[in-house]
């Protein structure tokens, strides 16, 4: 009998075995499939040159399925004040997010966190069921754009408050989604000075004699965040293409130096990112970048379909129809010379139809050179440079603010199907 009872346990904890392998293999297949991942890769890998590693499949599974903070705040509304009288650290940035959170038209959300342990926010505005995505403050010196999306965030929240019933209809037909800061700890950084680096151990910190950070665009890992998105062409060159002179492969402290990370996400703000474009995609009519310098709207991806090209086209029209800044097309993007990996290429890849090959640890399509004949989700894709160049005087950015309308600009984005 005892013979008996240790074989019968034996077959149990087999079976019981068996079948939580098998429950995880499904739960993986499930994973798989929502979000898309091959196990192949690109037929023509021999054509380029890897400078970066891939994402794994583990890191991007986690990161798509992170589960953000939702921001509760019950606390009446009290409208808010600015108007580019002072500059805003990220703690500031961050009492404006949580006050515009008490509108019942706002939902804050953390979607993750920096290397320096600064929250990284998202912020829901509207109702609608039409979504437009904002993205700025990627690169640390350019601290205008946040301040730009916060002061538009805190006039249209202000307005809907105040009953203005043209604000209240938006809102209602609209979903406006926003990451106001993608790099807090760079840009905190520039306003505050590197002493505000909570952690001395961080690569800027360690090299802060070295640094001339008003100029500096990376993170405090030394990485580019514009860099360490797993899009197709990240983090390698076409062998027939050298690597642009601007490229380098380690952390570096020059302030023109587009440092891609050691593997693509690597960097926490990254996985937020991918975390974030991935929640909304499928969802979108536009995606909206802000950068600074130059006073152009690139509007081109010259690996993707005609169909994207000509809708991103369509936005960079509406900004340049109000503000004069020249739209830069297909001729002044560089593909597979070492500069992909920005949140454009992402996002633009996504929409599509790219997926994730844990081959490469990036998105993937066929082949390296193939160019998409379509789009799955229909939107635009933009990157408005604004400001001559980056700055931290108050007065040229109040001026760019008005002087181009840039609120108009906004709200045209939004209002333009």
């Amino acid at each position: 009998m005892k013979k008996f009872l240790n074989y019968l346990f034996i077959i149990i904890l087999i079976i019981g075995a068996f079948y939580i392998i098998n429950n995880n293999f499904k739960k993986e297949e499930k994973i798989n499939k929502d979000i898309n991942i091959i196990n192949t890769a690109e037929s023509n890998q021999d054509d380029v040159v890897y400078f970066a590693k891939g994402i794994s499949k583990k890191d991007y599974i986690n990161t798509i399925n992170y589960e953000a903070t939702i921001v509760k705040n019950n606390y009446k509304y009290n409208p808010i004040v600015y108007n580019f009288g002072n500059h805003l650290n990220y703690s500031e940035l961050e009492k404006i997010y949580n006050k515009l959170n008490s509108s019942d038209i706002v939902n804050l959300n953390i979607i993750g966190t920096t290397v320096d342990k600064r929250f990284l926010y998202s912020l829901e505005i509207g109702k609608g069921n039409k979504t437009i995505m904002f993205e700025s403050g990627t690169h640390a010196s350019e601290i205008a754009n946040p301040l730009f999306i916060t002061k538009f965030m805190i006039d249209l929240v202000n307005d809907y408050e105040a009953d203005n019933q043209d604000i209240i209809n938006l809102l209602n037909n609209y979903k406006i989604v926003v990451l106001p800061v993608v790099n807090p700890d760079g840009y905190n950084t520039y306003i505050n000075g590197i002493n505000s680096i909570k952690n001395k151990n961080l690569f800027i910190y360690k090299n802060r004699n070295l640094i001339d950070f008003d100029y500096y665009k990376g993170n405090l890992n030394g990485v580019d965040l514009n860099r360490n998105m797993p899009s197709q062409n990240s983090g390698l060159h076409f062998k027939r293409y050298d690597l642009l002179n601007t490229v380098v492969l380690k952390p570096s402290v020059n302030k023109m130096a587009y440092y891609a990370g050691e593997f693509l996400g690597s960097e926490s703000e990254t996985k937020a990112l991918i975390y974030w474009h991935n929640k909304y995609y499928k969802n979108i009519y536009a995606y909206i970048t802000l950068h600074s310098s130059g006073r152009v709207i690139y509007s081109s991806k010259p690996n993707l379909s005609a169909e994207l090209n000509n809708l991103s086209n369509k936005c960079a029209q509406i900004v340049n129809n109000i503000t004069g800044y020249q739209v830069l097309g297909a001729d002044y993007e560089e593909v597979g010379e070492g500069n992909d990996g920005t949140t454009t290429d992402f996002i633009a890849e996504l929409l599509s139809g790219y997926k994730f090959s844990e081959i490469t640890g990036r998105l993937s399509y066929g082949k390296y050179d193939e160019k998409m004949n379509e789009l799955k989700y229909k939107a635009c894709v933009i990157n408005i440079e604004t400001l001559e160049s980056y700055t931290q005087d108050l007065k040229i950015i109040k001026d760019e603010y008005y002087n181009y309308n840039l609120e108009k600009v906004f709200l045209n984005l939004i209002k333009q199907d």
